[in-house]
């Protein structure tokens, strides 16, 4: 009982199937892989690290023009042989400090043994100073670092290996198919990073040959002989770092430095795996298209009605774009093919009209020369 049931069931199938469209029994049978190789690597790279360095070397420029200076005196109690200079405040000195003075002569002259000598010398050992010191080697180091991580220009390369194979039967037909195709796309951005007419390059190298230009200034020539400590964050806010102006946009620069996040866009995408979703479902549409082509070559050749082909083309086409929406109903479809329609009748139509000029300016031209030929002949004879 339970093998007549199986054989009843496996008659109905066989009559379904039978009874199936060409292109459902395709789908039906269908069995397909379509394998992916994927290496996507994108770098846009963010320069808006330039434009800050730009707009303040000119003032850290300011500041090495005019350099803040401070006096030291040099005090030193020394043989009065050796003194070099005997000031007021040296007399003063001796006067409190009497154990200095060796003889006092008979007409009141006094002669010390030794005496307050002090120097007097101008020094740029500042904290301001030295914070600029700081902040042309930090900046020079950060523009290195910069030019190093932003090597080259920005770019996308996206690398895409796929294969597609499948079969499937239609009836007595065995269908199959395989596709290999490697789709590759680099696009270098050449430009980018432009300001003022002035390209990136030029920009760098302008910024390069100021950042060095520093170096050979007299304060840090000066702060670097003396190998003076760096300044650290947090600034210490004097009156000159609070109040000058280019001071303070030295310390924004500062500040920028110290707290910078690069802004530059790194994307990568490295895989391989077999697709499943809408790709896969597009390639096999694809396939599917394919069949019903050739079969309408073939059902062509034995003089099959026209209107047979063109309907089966428009059904799959319909079902195909059911399936990729669901906002798609008969109004929205035909509005679409009613639009696409009338573009492709004014495509047509142009194109026909610029084939008609084109032949009759050729006849035209054709004409002429023929006319001249006659009236040469005609002067001729």
């Amino acid at each position: 009982m339970d093998i007549e049931v199986l054989d009843s069931e496996e008659e109905k199938l066989q009559d379904e199937e039978e009874q199936m469209d060409p292109t459902d029994k395709f789908l039906n049978n269908l069995s397909s892989t379509l394998f992916v190789k994927r290496d996507y690597d994108m770098k846009e790279f963010n320069y808006e690290w330039v434009d800050k360095l730009e707009d303040t070397i000119p003032y850290i420029d300011n500041i090495l023009r005019n350099p803040k200076r401070f006096i030291i005196n040099d005090e030193e109690i020394v043989k009065v042989e050796l003194a070099k200079r005997v000031t007021v405040e040296s007399v003063i000195h001796l006067s409190q400090h009497t154990n200095l003075i060796q003889k006092i002569e008979d007409n009141g002259d006094v002669k010390p043994s030794k005496i307050l000598n002090i120097n007097r010398e101008e020094s740029m050992d500042t904290y301001e100073n030295r914070f600029i010191f700081t902040l042309i080697n930090n900046a020079r180091q950060f523009f290195e670092d910069r030019i190093s991580a932003t090597a080259g220009n920005s770019y996308c390369i996206d690398k895409n290996i796929m294969r597609y194979e499948a079969i499937t039967k239609v009836d007595a037909d065995d269908l199959k198919i395989s596709i290999d195709l490697s789709d590759i796309s680099k696009i270098v951005k050449e430009t980018g990073g432009e300001r003022n007419h002035m390209s990136l390059k030029d920009r760098l190298y302008k910024i390069k040959v100021q950042l060095d230009g520093f170096t050979g200034t007299e304060l840090w020539q000066t702060l670097n002989r003396l190998h003076v400590s760096p300044v650290r964050s947090p600034i210490r806010k004097t009156n000159v770092i609070l109040k000058n102006p280019n001071f303070r946009k030295a310390e924004e620069l500062w500040n920028y430095i110290q707290s910078f996040e690069s802004k530059d866009k790194k994307e990568k995408d490295k895989r391989d795996y077999y697709d499943r979703g809408i790709l896969k479902n597009e390639y096999d549409q694809a396939f599917l298209m394919a069949f019903i082509a050739n079969k309408n070559l073939i059902a062509a050749s034995q003089d099959a009605s026209e209107t047979v082909i063109v309907n089966q083309m428009m059904k799959r086409l319909i079902d195909n774009l059911l399936d990729s929406s669901e906002e798609l109903d008969e109004d929205k479809i035909e509005t679409l093919f009613s639009k696409q329609l009338k573009t492709i009748k004014e495509k047509n139509e142009k194109r026909s009209n610029s084939i008609f000029k084109i032949i009759d300016r050729n006849l035209d031209k054709e004409l002429n020369n023929y006319y001249d030929i006659i009236s040469v002949l005609g002067k001729e004879a």
